[in-house]
């Protein structure tokens, strides 16, 4: 557990439970990871420009409409196949679930521009779109991505903008970033943000451990910009405090969680020395992993198992099967939405929607018996508290408030506020009243007690 007696200021930010920084101790509970669902297959990599290696799609909720960028390529599936096209194409939907290739006229394909293609560029391949919120930005780069060149070493990494997110220029014609000699590779899908929390951009990228290829582990480093052009010197994102890394994370899928201030990634875990497919000409096995954050550099391993796992599709059981995008989005009410590449490197290649609840990552569960869970000594803002729970039919939430030295705090004992359903936001009341700003910005702990209950996550509001 996280325990300290320092009182963390929470404010009024949701918390999660993706990590126990704000975790005193359990008392017969414990916390669960869930997995996301499998939902429909939300696009097919059928067009002729597309094929057997598409992926590494970026997925955004813009605002009256989905919008998808994702690579568009084929490669020879014999052992050192060559890539007969990559590109850079662009989907919409108007709920996150149908998708259409709007036909953009941009790019020619087999003596033809209808088609989806929004980006054919060697200086831009595996292509990180985003929105640029930062405050004085010009409406004609609202838009902006990075890719990655692939004509050699060291690799380099380029940037474009757009007012549309559909016709694209280059920012300047010279890299963004240079790969330092002693890490030269950028051989995989790169994350690319505008922080509004830190007001810096955050670029996240492959490379080989601190000590560079020789140690042979794949490993995730960040880079940050105050201006898009200039980049500081990389550093390897730290995971819960080792001094190394036991998995190959391949990918990362680095990106702000839209309802807490926390940082997600959902790297692709290669183990490179497992082999499922006897017949299948590449070496290695992989699943996803969900990794967290607080401050985009120093993550936690939530949940201690495959947030995604190959599942029972025999075309998953492979060196580089699945991949989930960067950024979940919100779909329909109380449910959010990611998106997954499945079946990577067959004909069948395409990708499918998982949803999971909003907040719904991981819980702090107590089975029949019972259990709490009591938190460290907190500050908040707000006059109400609000949680993301559910319960069997029989089960039960209840929520008291103590003092730092763990006494109960008059009015608001656990045995006041009995709580059962299954509701996103529900509002905690004691006897009645709500009322908790006579408690704001001094410090409490909260004890949470359950049976047969799951708890995502609450908020002070």
């Amino acid at each position: 557990m996280g325990q300290t007696t320092e009182v963390i200021s929470i404010g009024s930010d949701r918390q999660l439970f993706l990590d126990d920084l704000l975790i005193d101790r359990m008392e017969g509970a414990g916390t669960r990871m869930h997995a996301p669902v499998p939902r429909e297959v939300a696009f097919r990599f059928d067009q002729p420009w597309e094929g057997n290696v598409s992926w590494c799609p970026v997925v955004m909720d813009d605002e009256d409409r989905y919008r998808m960028w994702y690579r568009s390529e084929h490669i020879g599936n014999e052992e050192g196949g060559v890539s007969s096209h990559s590109f850079t194409a662009y989907a919409e939907s108007p709920d996150g679930i149908h998708w259409d290739r709007p036909n953009l006229g941009l790019e020619m394909f087999g003596n033809s521009t209808e088609n989806n293609i929004c980006i054919h560029s060697p200086d831009m391949k595996n292509v990180a779109v985003f929105i640029d919120n930062r405050e004085g930005v010009s409406d004609a780069e609202k838009y902006k991505a990075v890719g990655r060149w692939t004509k050699g070493r060291p690799s380099r990494i380029f940037g474009m903008v757009s007012s549309d997110g559909v016709c694209w220029k280059k920012v300047q014609e010279e890299a963004l970033i240079v790969a330092p000699d002693e890490d030269p590779q950028f051989d995989s899908p790169l994350s690319a943000f505008w922080d509004g929390r830190t007001n810096r951009y955050v670029l996240y990228i492959r490379g080989w451990g601190p000590g560079g290829a020789e140690n042979r582990i794949r490993a995730i480093r960040m880079t940050t910009s105050e201006d898009f052009i200039n980049w500081t010197p990389f550093q390897y994102i730290e995971i819960d405090n080792l001094d190394g890394w036991p998995y190959h994370l391949y990918t990362n899928s680095g990106h702000p969680y839209y309802r807490a201030p926390y940082y997600l990634m959902f790297p692709k875990r290669l183990m490179p020395n497992r082999t499922f497919l006897s017949d299948w000409p590449y070496e290695g096995q992989s699943d996803v992993l969900l990794l967290s954050s607080r401050d985009a550099q120093n993550f936690h391993f939530s949940g201690g198992d495959a947030f995604l796992r190959p599942g029972p599709d025999i075309q998953n059981w492979h060196e580089r099967s699945i991949f989930i995008a960067p950024r979940v989005v919100p779909t329909v009410p109380g449910e959010m939405s990611m998106y997954s590449v499945q079946n990577y490197r067959t004909d069948s290649a395409h990708i499918r929607r998982f949803s999971l609840r909003e907040d719904g990552f991981v819980s702090t569960y107590a089975s029949d018996s019972g259990g709490a869970l009591i938190t460290n000594p907190l500050a908040f803002s707000g006059k109400s508290l609000e949680i993301n729970y559910s319960t069997s039919g029989a089960g039960v939430v209840r929520v008291g408030l103590m003092d730092e030295h763990c006494q109960s705090l008059d009015g608001f004992e656990a045995t006041a506020s009995e709580i059962f359903g299954d509701e996103i936001s529900r509002t905690v009341r004691w006897n009645g009243s709500a009322d908790v700003g006579s408690l704001s910005e001094k410090p409490i702990r909260i004890r949470f007690e359950l049976a047969e209950a799951d708890l995502f996550s609450f908020r002070f509001a």
